[in-house]
């Protein structure tokens, strides 16, 4: 897979990826909030050999750290149609894990003649939350274990993987075959090693998804073809994925277009990162 710079408006944002086989679809990958595309790798890895992939560094993550606002997640979804012309693709399967999932099912409400298969992992659908709650609040009880590193200058890459490591949703599951999914975030900087990840555009994401209205109910509209995986456990390994299962088979007995997948004993981290990857890949293949 290569990493290639697409011209969005304002500035580039970084593409991994793989062309396809001859008369095989592509894949739209979206990550999650603080993650960046190579949080696919152990998803990708078990996907068809001949499907095309094409992993984004949303703005302001990773290879596309230096990207412009604005950061709200409808610009982000345009950039998928950006990736989609860039490419000469007309149609893709969409997949969206965590913030991404949002990002997919807003694109997917925009362009439903353009989606051929929607895939929301774990997001997509409302966080419970009260719409007049303080988001910072929420942000640090759904993912603050996370984010902390933002402010973190590491002296090598053994403590940023140390750090991983007793991440609360990692520390039963960790594993050396994390390392490349989440080293491709750092770079250098004075004293060591600090994250490629723009608080601002964490910020205005988190704040989207958490409190805003329309952003977050945004699975519920669309009109395409859509299978949604929740997961047992959260962000810290608790009861409870990101969207609860209550929500989730709701959504599916009202949604004639949504099929609904539990996977039990996963976290929202080890669904990509770990043990729901073969999983995932699964929800993703063409069929």
């Amino acid at each position: 897979m290569d990493d290639v710079s697409i011209a969005v408006p304002g500035g580039e944002v970084n593409v991994w990826h793989r062309s396809p086989g001859a008369g095989s679809p592509s894949v739209i990958l979206i990550h999650g909030l603080s993650g960046t595309s190579r949080w696919w790798t152990r998803v990708i890895g078990h996907l068809p050999d001949d499907l095309g992939v094409l992993a984004l560094d949303v703005r302001g993550r990773g290879a596309s750290f230096a990207a412009p606002p604005p950061f709200d997640l409808v610009t982000v979804s345009s950039d998928i149609g950006a990736t989609m012309d860039f490419f000469a693709i007309d149609t893709a399967i969409i997949a969206g894990y965590s913030m991404g999932a949002w990002i997919a099912a807003l694109f997917a409400e925009a362009h439903p003649e353009r989606v051929d298969n929607l895939v929301l992992i774990d997001g997509g659908f409302p966080i419970p939350s009260e719409t007049d709650a303080d988001a910072d609040a929420i942000i640090e009880a759904v993912v603050g274990p996370s984010l902390a590193r933002l402010d973190i200058v590491f002296p090598d890459r053994q403590a940023f993987y140390d750090y991983w490591a007793a991440h609360p949703a990692l520390e039963r599951h960790w594993e050396d075959e994390m390392k490349p999914a989440l080293d491709f975030e750092l770079m250098e900087t004075d004293g060591g090693l600090a994250v490629r990840i723009n608080p601002e555009a964490v910020r205005e994401s988190a704040r989207q998804i958490t409190v805003d209205p329309a952003t977050r109910a945004a699975g519920e509209r669309v009109g395409v073809r859509t299978h949604l995986l929740v997961v047992e456990r959260g962000t810290a390994d608790q009861l409870g994925g990101m969207i609860p299962l209550a929500t989730a088979e709701e959504a599916a007995a009202k949604g004639p277009n949504l099929t609904m997948q539990y996977l039990p004993v996963v976290n929202h981290y080890t669904l990509v990162l770990g043990s729901g990857a073969p999983a995932v890949a699964a929800a993703i293949a063409p069929t």
